[in-house]
């Protein structure tokens, strides 16, 4: 694996090519432009295994050459991981009007593969475009991309796409399989997703030793006139007294470890911790035990979450835990993920039974796409709905995790929508999956162990992304988020005292209830968190950039304070202000 800092600073090669401009990013063509114009957030090729866990790719060389049909790069990649491996080369052309990869692929031994092939992401604002969707049997069928998050695939069948942006007529020609879309929201990846290998057949499917697969995605661009490119200097940067919501209760999940640190002189002021048992595990007792300590320790409740896959489950699995001390309590199925009837009544029935006063709530035990694609079975008497998140279901890179923290706002608008005004407790949100909410592995838990954590937890990175996720999920409606856990890989603590992650959550969780003001403008990578405070503001501020930054941003009385952010990193500034709201 990469460490992290060739992954907070991996290499991205400009590609101008006449009218075109990508960025070539490992083996991802990325951020492709025409004349100026965006036309698609990437293409890349993925191999990814019987549990959809995705092979790393490695591009072993790169070749450039110039010709009569325009100027090309051939990549030869390597992909491995989790027993198995996939060779392939990536050629791309790009030519006048077009510009076309061809994905060819051989497997070196058997194994078993969900995906393997090109995948082109289209960018989040063609949400609402309307798009022709050519179909493998010839016909052509009007369509538009989703506005709301789609719980299931909005285009099938797809052989061609045409679509027109900024005065210029695109198309996208797919060859070598059947292709549909996916909207890649549902789990924050920043793209609607066209993908081969339709998921209405069966998988895993076999991939014999020396088996060779060809596939081509080909984007056209046609314009009556070259549009000028547009010139957005940007507004100011400048925080108003208007408020527009208030700083959400921060709560801590707790995992098994055989050495429990405890965090109370650490984080006095989280909320909860939140604990997930699940019927069937030997290490349940032990973690609800734990998480019970934990609580004793901060004096704070519990956040207890139940998976069975039976209603007869239930009443054990609550029983590990002490009843008096619990501020929410929800259930899910241990492999479907989502609250359902029996489980949901069962847990109702022993909620009151053991005297349990705490909020019921239902929803998902893992991604959002679930309870988008369950939103009609949602207990309509649940008191409040839960989902988790991750950034790293289908891409590790680095620029794909800072591209999620937009998509966590729009999931949750989205899932007040489903809740109908009823409140939303997120959480865990985590850097890597708790576990494999997809695999087809017969008794393939996924949770915890070394696979769920990724080393960027302990770095400064994962505190400047908490804060964009922070300010990304401060919204009416949101009323607690629970992140990463309090110990281990995926921690915010270690023996050493707490990561720059957990620093900030200490200081974060402080500030529960405390107003949020308003910031207009914008500067790429920055995220800026006003929180009135009784003294002024604390301006909490990130660079999810490779590159130091200095901005300028004015305050509510009209001074202005000079920001210096080194990259990757957050900080807080406590500012002496007139206190002024409306």
């Amino acid at each position: 694996m990469a460490s992290n800092r060739e992954r907070l600073f991996a290499a991205s090669d400009v590609i101008e090519a006449g009218a075109w401009r990508a960025e070539l990013r490992n083996d991802e063509i990325a951020v492709i432009n025409y004349a100026g114009v965006p036309v698609v957030r990437g293409i890349r090729a993925v191999v990814r295994d019987r549990d959809w866990q995705t092979l790393v790719p490695a591009v072993r060389a790169v070749q450039r050459s110039a010709s009569a049909e325009g100027f090309c790069l051939l990549l030869e990649v390597e992909f491995e991981g989790f027993g198995c491996r996939y060779n392939a080369t990536l050629s791309i052309v790009f030519s006048v009007d077009s510009l076309e990869v061809v994905f060819e692929g051989e497997s070196p031994a058997d194994f078993h593969s969900n995906r393997i092939g090109l995948v082109v992401l289209h960018r989040t604002d063609e949400a609402g475009r309307d798009v022709l969707i050519g179909e493998t049997s010839g016909g052509h069928t009007p369509s538009r991309f989703p506005v709301d998050i789609s719980p299931h695939q909005p285009f099938r069948n797809v052989a061609t796409m045409q679509w027109q942006r900024d005065g210029v007529d695109f198309g996208l020609e797919l060859s070598g399989d059947v292709f549909e879309t996916e909207d890649q929201r549902n789990w924050t990846d920043a793209s609607f997703k066209t993908y081969s290998r339709p998921l209405s057949l069966p998988f895993p499917m076999e991939v014999p030793a020396g088996s060779r697969i060809r596939q081509s995605v080909k984007v056209t661009a046609s314009a009556a006139q070259i549009p000028a490119p547009e010139i957005n200097p940007g507004a100011d940067l400048v925080i108003t007294s208007t408020v527009t919501s208030v700083v959400p209760a921060l709560s801590l999940p707790i995992v098994s470890t055989p050495d429990l640190q405890t965090v109370s002189g650490l984080l006095p002021a989280v909320e909860s911790v939140l604990v997930e048992l699940v019927a069937g595990t030997p290490k349940a007792a032990e973690l609800a035990k734990q998480a019970a300590e934990q609580a004793k320790a901060l004096n704070v409740p519990l956040d207890v979450r139940l998976s069975a896959e039976t209603p007869d489950q239930i009443r054990g699995l609550l029983q590990l835990v002490p009843t008096r001390n619990i501020v929410r309590l929800g259930v899910f199925h241990a492999t479907r993920h989502v609250t359902e009837p029996d489980l949901w009544e069962a847990l109702k029935f022993a909620a009151a039974e053991a005297g349990v006063a705490s909020s019921l709530i239902a929803g998902a035990r893992s991604h959002f796409t679930e309870l988008n694609r369950n939103a009609r079975t949602v207990p309509c008497d649940a008191e409040a709905l839960t989902y988790s998140m991750t950034p790293q279901m289908h891409a590790t890179e680095v620029p794909h995790l800072v591209e999620s923290l937009p998509m966590q706002s729009l999931t949750a608008r989205n899932a007040l929508r489903i809740s109908g005004g009823r409140p939303l407790h997120i959480g865990p949100v985590t850097l890597k999956p708790r576990f494999n909410a997809v695999s087809t592995s017969a008794g393939r838990d996924g949770t915890g162990g070394e696979a769920s954590s990724d080393p960027l937890q302990a770095d400064p990175f994962a505190a400047a992304w908490m804060l964009g996720s922070i300010a990304a999920l401060s919204i009416p409606g949101v009323e607690s988020i629970s992140y990463f856990a309090s110990v281990g890989p995926g921690g915010i603590s270690s023996s050493t005292g707490l990561t720059p992650a957990g620093k900030l959550l200490k200081s974060l969780a402080t500030q529960r209830g405390l107003n949020i003001l308003e910031t207009r403008g914008s500067r790429h990578g920055l995220v800026l968190y006003p929180v009135q405070a009784e003294s002024g503001i604390d301006l909490y501020a990130a660079n999810l950039t490779a590159e130091g930054m200095s901005e300028s941003v004015q305050l509510p009385d009209g001074t202005t304070k000079e920001l210096v952010l080194e990259p990757w990193t957050a900080t807080l500034q406590h500012l002496a202000t007139e206190r002024r709201t409306t």
